[in-house]
């Protein structure tokens, strides 16, 4: 990577604000010119919007040389064909109440509602790679995440929810 004319966006204080820094960054990198580098200053690794981008085309490296900052620096590879993005397959159709007699006894539960965006989302996707052959991770979220959404489905994951009430959704997600 050869990190010239840096570009840089601290997306720290858009988090700070409740907003989810993702519109921002996207319309960053549609304006970034040819042989720039976009660094992204962020508390956390974006790792869904990394594996995203790498689809089209860019490519990134990641410094932590500091414990509670992360560097993100980001470009656009010359030449590269863009990944062909295939459909991903038809989730299988479970219903909520279904998924919770499934799964009753071996549910890891995780509340996501306190968090700011896009923590919610960050913390899903690490909390489902440490599940076990058989578990489902039980959700309670805010509303229904639209972000998280088609991550889960190109990972392979199954879910199914159920709107509580306003601020109240639960998510059972499982393999």
């Amino acid at each position: 990577m050869k990190k010239e004319n840096i570009i840089t966006l601290d997306v720290r204080p858009i988090l700070a604000s409740g907003t989810d820094p993702f519109v921002t960054i996207m319309s960053a990198l549609d304006k970034l010119p040819a042989g720039h580098t976009l660094e992204i200053v962020n508390s956390f690794e974006p790792i869904p919007l990394l594996n995203k981008l790498k689809k089209e085309g860019y490519d990134y490296e990641t410094d932590r040389s500091d414990i509670s900052v992360v560097h993100t620096f980001i470009e656009k590879l010359e030449n590269q064909s863009v990944e062909e993005i295939k459909p991903a397959p038809m989730r299988k159709s479970m219903s909520f109440e279904e998924c919770e007699s499934k799964f009753k006894g071996c549910m890891v539960e995780l509340d996501v509602r306190h968090l700011e965006m896009p923590m919610p989302m960050v913390t899903i996707l690490e909390s489902l790679e440490t599940l076990k052959e058989g578990e489902a991770l039980f959700v309670h979220h805010q509303r229904l995440p639209q972000f998280l959404l088609p991550e889960l489905e190109n990972r392979r994951y199954i879910w199914a929810s159920k709107v509580v009430d306003e601020g109240n959704t639960k998510l059972i997600i499982f393999k």
